[in-house]
């Protein structure tokens, strides 16, 4: 499915992208319709320019699948064209490439669906694994998981993370150089803290 934008009017009697979303996710079972199964949200957020929700189908006998939806957001109050909230919709098994899905969601999903659903559920798990790491602080080591090699030849993996007036900057461990890593928190590595002070006897 495409794109689907609508006017604040469009969306009442619901006043947020997750508040509409959440009531298009939910609906039970209607076998005059030829619909045997219903759908309801059991847990939903939206960040990042997404909405992410664990749904769970089920019939007359019971819960069936919980998986995880996904829509696209652009949240546009007061836009000129009057067209304030537009989505897009898809599942996990279309493989999205939006991987912010909390771990409170990721959590209450049954078995992936496809081959697309587990990478993408192995993707969400791998971006939280890298944004609940504490930055590194003044004193700690921060050893890279591969070398990088900088502008002038040197490779190195580990640097120390010092204090240089209101600024914190990584040398490189082998000559001291301050060095600019890109992406940082985006790549793998360790924090090797500094060793604890002596106890007083």
């Amino acid at each position: 499915m495409g794109w689907l934008f609508m006017s604040r009017g469009g969306m009442s009697p619901f006043a947020t992208p997750k508040a509409y979303l959440d009531n298009q996710c939910t609906y039970p079972p209607d076998p005059e319709k030829g619909r045997e199964t219903g759908l309801r949200v059991l847990k939903s957020t939206v960040r990042s320019g997404a909405y992410y929700a664990a749904c769970q189908s089920y019939d007359a006998e019971g819960p069936k699948e919980t998986f995880a939806i996904i829509c696209l957001v652009k949240w546009s109050p007061g836009a000129r064209s009057g067209e304030e909230f537009g989505y897009k919709d898809m599942t996990e098994t279309m493989g999205p490439y939006h991987y912010d899905c909390p771990a409170s969601i990721l959590d209450m999903l049954g078995p992936p669906g496809n081959e697309y659903a587990a990478n993408w559920r192995e993707a969400c798990r791998a971006r939280l694994a890298l944004t609940s790491r504490r930055k590194p602080r003044p004193g700690d080591m921060l050893v890279l998981a591969e070398p990088l090699t900088f502008t002038d030849g040197q490779s190195e993996r580990s640097f120390r993370v010092v204090q240089s007036g209101k600024k914190t900057v990584l040398r490189r461990v082998s000559d001291g150089m301050g060095v600019k890593i890109s992406k940082l928190m985006s790549r793998a590595w360790t924090i090797v803290p500094p060793p604890a002070a002596p106890s007083a006897s």
